[in-house]
C-alpha cells in the first residue's frame, strides 16, 4: 500500500450531509436509506459542523429524541484531514484515536470524508497479504 498517496485518491466523494437543524429521525432514515455508518453534519452555509454515526445513535437509544435536532448528538469538533494529507497520515489519526471516519477539506470547504472501509478497499484493490505486516 502507497502510505503517501493523498487521501484524495480514495476518500468518498459523493457526499450525503445533513444539516444542523434536522431532526434526529431525518438523520436515522438518511444512514439507514442510504446504508452508510457516518452522516456529514453541515450549517446553512454548507459548512461542517460536526458528524453522527451510529454510535452517537446508541448513545441517546433511552433518551426521547422526538423533536431533536441532529446539532443535539453529533460529534463535535471533529479532527479533519486536508486532501492533500497522506493515507499514512490518515491511517495514524484512525488508530490513535479510534476514528473511523475523518472528513476531507480543502481550504475550508468539505470535499469527501475517508473511512477504515476505504482503506480496506485500497487494501483489497492492491492484493495485499496482511500477513505481510504481521
Amino acid at each position: 500500500m502507497n502510505l503517501l498517496a493523498r487521501v484524495d485518491t480514495l476518500m468518498t466523494k459523493n457526499l450525503i450531509t445533513i444539516n444542523q437543524k434536522a431532526s434526529v429521525k431525518q438523520a436515522k432514515m438518511k444512514l439507514d436509506g442510504h446504508g452508510i455508518h457516518h452522516l456529514l453534519v453541515v450549517n446553512d452555509f454548507k459548512k461542517l459542523v460536526g458528524m453522527v454515526s451510529y454510535l452517537d445513535f446508541a448513545k441517546v437509544y433511552e433518551r426521547h429524541t422526538e423533536g431533536l435536532e441532529v446539532s443535539a448528538i453529533m460529534t463535535k469538533p471533529l479532527v479533519k484531514l486536508e486532501r492533500t494529507d497522506t493515507v499514512r497520515t490518515a491511517a495514524n489519526l484512525f488508530l490513535l484515536n479510534r476514528f473511523h471516519a475523518l472528513p476531507v477539506e480543502d481550504d475550508g470547504d468539505l470535499v469527501g470524508i475517508l473511512t477504515t472501509f476505504d482503506l480496506v478497499k485500497l487494501i483489497d484493490r492492491e492484493e495485499i497479504k496482511l500477513t505481510d505486516y504481521v
